[in-house]
């Protein structure tokens, strides 16, 4: 009746595979839980693969890494079932209905999101604030704005599919890198014209990094970013992203924007380092670095 798609990276998922997989025993359905590791350290590996001893868990050991596009269509190549629910393995379930509030629901449409949140008690943890303040702040989207804005409040992180659906579209093997694999699947559901369902169904997002580490994967995200606007035809992106659309309205001021930034980087990094990072001058770390990886590398 359901899969339950779940690609691995570098993460004790056990506690996670374990709740979803009473929740889906307590529900008496035909489901399956396939969980593809993308060739982690052998602590993590080791960790997970026990939980293939559970009825209706699958374990796949991948020896090397095919990125975050790839794995997710090897998953649902994998599966045999119509309904795929994918989930990031560094979430964690709000309540013990969450595969239940997707099978009431699979029915009313192809695509169905549940969101994301939060705890607000990790703020208290000096080494992750940054992550945690941004992800309360722009990640944990209330339902009203994702029903406003269904395309752009796509998410790969918890959403349920039609095999169908996903087979129409799946992820682009192109995208090596990381970021933005969702925004393009999210930009072909809204072409293809597939309604998408967003529900109060969401789950907490507990993996969470350090400040040096979020900057790190955030300026990776923002080279996928510029490769995808110089290299595919998605023109919807520069009205879906505000950071393009700003980009694009300071365009004249690019040379400006590029020295201020080489200036102030430094000074930026620290204060987002700091315990009480402010978001809007991440906003303009994030312009900053993107209008200069324009023409310019910056490490």
């Amino acid at each position: 009746m359901i899969s339950i798609l779940i690609p691995i990276y570098n993460f004790d998922t056990r506690k996670f595979i374990i709740d979803l997989q009473c929740q889906a025993v307590d529900l008496k359905i035909d489901f399956e839980i396939i969980m593809v590791d993308d060739c982690s350290l052998q602590e993590f590996r080791t960790l997970n693969k026990t939980l293939s001893e559970l009825p209706g868990v699958q374990y796949i050991q991948l020896e090397k890494n095919i990125g975050r596009s790839k794995i997710r269509n090897f998953l649902v190549s994998q599966s045999k079932y119509e309904k795929l629910l994918f989930a990031d393995c560094d979430s964690e379930t709000t309540d013990k209905y969450f595969i239940k509030n997707y099978i009431k629901t699979s029915q009313k449409a192809d695509v169905v999101c549940g969101g994301t949140e939060y705890r607000k008690s990790d703020l208290k943890n000096k080494t992750i604030v940054f992550r945690v303040k941004y992800g309360i702040v722009r990640e944990a989207i209330s339902l009203s704005l994702r029903q406003k804005y269904p395309y752009q409040a796509f998410k790969t992180n918890n959403f349920l599919i039609s095999k169908s659906v996903f087979k129409s579209i799946q992820f682009d093997e192109k995208l090596t890198e990381y970021g933005h694999e969702d925004t393009l699947f999210g930009c072909e559901l809204a072409r293809k014209n597939i309604a998408i369902l967003h529900i109060n169904n969401p789950l907490f997002h507990i993996g969470l990094e350090t400040a040096e580490v979020f900057l790190e994967k955030t300026r990776k995200g923002l080279k996928n970013l510029n490769y995808i606007t110089e290299n595919y035809n998605y023109p919807e992106l520069y009205s879906d992203i505000k950071l393009l659309r700003t980009a694009k309205k300071l365009k004249l001021f690019s040379p400006l924007i590029k020295f201020w930034f080489l200036i102030f980087k430094k000074i930026f990094e620290i204060l987002l380092k700091s315990t009480n990072p402010i978001i809007f001058v991440f906003d303009l770390y994030k312009l900053g670095f993107y209008m200069s990886i324009k023409d310019t590398k910056i490490d």
